[in-house]
């Protein structure tokens, strides 16, 4: 516990001055939803609909600053993470389920991130060994981590603040530098869902929106005291057809116009997966002490996710190729909105708790926008389950197995994952936290 405790310094960044331990939450939280796996799936969504749904990435965005906002506060109020309140209000058979679905989120983050710099390094340098790529992508991420948790807490601290600001200068510049001529439609359409666009839109709904680092960034944020939210922004087109392997290496070749953009990069895809994995050990412990109750050494939560993550993306790599890793960040996530329902409920509970938040619990009009914002990931995964069981979409048919395309997750997995997700948040909407029913009956007895 100690030795993942200590790396929360380093990943907030300890600095002696208090700008920089300000900036290192700060950055931490940007930079764990700026890697290149995120930005192909919202390329891919992008070029299918266009702007079609522009609306609902918005209220996506806003939705996502809302819950990392609550998740921020309440490590703030009540300097305890996410899992350790929910350890206390919620019975241990929750509190598993719970951690079943940020250990498969943080999973599926690993997944996007090893998976993206594959694709990333491929399109760059046109290399066609996965394999290769696959293994120095995952030394080169997952050993900085844990050579840093060995330092000093202010070096360490210091390094992750530069790397994490230097990375976002990089992709401000990369963007600048370069300059895609693409125009720009100024005219916002409201959204048109279809059967075709439930995939599209649970892929953006799970960009934007990430189960586990509610856990993680409640518990960085205490050693700061101070937190701030983040944005995500999405790159869009407008083809109309679907975008695949092939057609992203063209338009990064479109995009990358610069010969200096190629290496700014390759800098954000190997600092940004630093900073995916270091968020992920962090969240790993609180997942698995908290909401398990097991207690396991550091080594573990460096080696045991990224092995199962680097295995899984060799055996893509492997059978179906650079396709099949490109299809895998399609499908991570799906598997992210497919958790979001149920795993915002405690987020909402416990920030709008007056028990456990006193006089900083939200506002009667922040309730509303949680509740909206709860409707909006429970409405998207209905449809997206919809078309799944009644559904004659292309994607539906590639999921049952009616094409010739390689399927990577199993239709009855789909299923199973969406109902029973769909169900838990159902369950959690109706099931009150332990210190809302103490204080309900300590005013019952009053009143008698």
């Amino acid at each position: 516990m100690d030795g993942v405790r200590c790396m929360e310094s380093p990943a907030a960044g300890d600095a002696p001055h208090s700008s920089f331990r300000t900036l290192g939450p700060t950055l931490l939280v940007s930079m764990g939803y700026l890697d290149f796996g995120k930005w192909l799936v919202a390329v891919e969504a992008g070029s299918r609909f266009g702007y079609d749904l522009v609306l609902l990435v918005l209220l996506f965005n806003l939705s996502a600053i809302l819950c990392q906002y609550l998740s921020s506060c309440i490590g703030i109020v009540t300097k305890k993470n996410l899992a350790e309140i929910c350890h206390q209000e919620y019975d241990q058979k929750i509190c598993v389920v719970l951690g079943l679905q940020a250990g498969l989120s943080l999973l599926t983050s690993e997944f996007t991130m090893i998976a993206g710099i594959v694709v990333g390094f491929n399109l760059v340098f046109e290399s066609n060994n996965p394999i290769t790529v696959v293994c120095f992508t995952s030394v080169v991420v997952n050993l900085l981590p844990y050579t840093l948790s060995l330092l000093d807490k202010r070096k360490a601290g210091m390094f992750n603040a530069y790397a994490s600001g230097f990375t976002l200068v990089c992709f401000v510049l990369g963007l600048l530098v370069s300059h895609p001529k693409t125009p720009v439609n100024t005219n916002v359409m409201f959204p048109k869902l279809s059967g075709e666009s439930a995939y599209s839109l649970m892929v953006l709904l799970g960009t934007n929106i990430i189960v586990h680092n509610f856990y993680t960034h409640s518990s960085v944020v205490q050693v700061q005291r101070r937190f701030q939210g983040h944005t995500l922004a999405v790159d869009e087109s407008k083809n109309t057809m679907a975008i695949n392997f092939q057609d992203a290496r063209q338009l990064m070749n479109q995009v990358f116009t610069s010969p200096v953009a190629p290496i700014v990069l390759l800098v954000v895809l190997l600092f940004s997966g630093h900073i995916v994995s270091m968020t992920c050990i962090i969240g790993s412990d609180v997942i698995s002490e908290d909401l398990f109750g097991i207690k396991l050494p550091l080594f573990v939560h460096h080696l045991l996710p990224k092995v199962f993550a680097m295995i899984t993306t060799i055996y893509h790599a492997k059978v179906v190729g650079f396709e099949g890793l490109y299809q895998l960040l399609m499908v991570c996530p799906i598997i992210q909105a497919m958790l979001l329902p149920s795993s915002v409920i405690p987020v909402f509970r416990i920030s709008s708790s007056r028990s456990l938040m006193g006089r900083y619990r939200i506002s009667r009009c922040v309730e509303i926008l949680c509740f909206l914002a709860f409707l909006l990931t429970l409405f998207t995964n209905i449809i997206f389950v919809a078309e799944v069981l009644f559904g004659d979409s292309t994607w539906t048919n590639d999921l049952k197995g009616n094409t010739e395309n390689p399927i990577l997750l199993p239709y009855i997995v789909v299923v199973l994952i969406s109902c029973g997700s769909i169900g838990f948040a159902l369950f959690l909407a109706v099931t009150p936290l332990k210190s809302a029913c103490n204080e309900a009956e300590r005013a019952l007895s009053v009143h008698s």
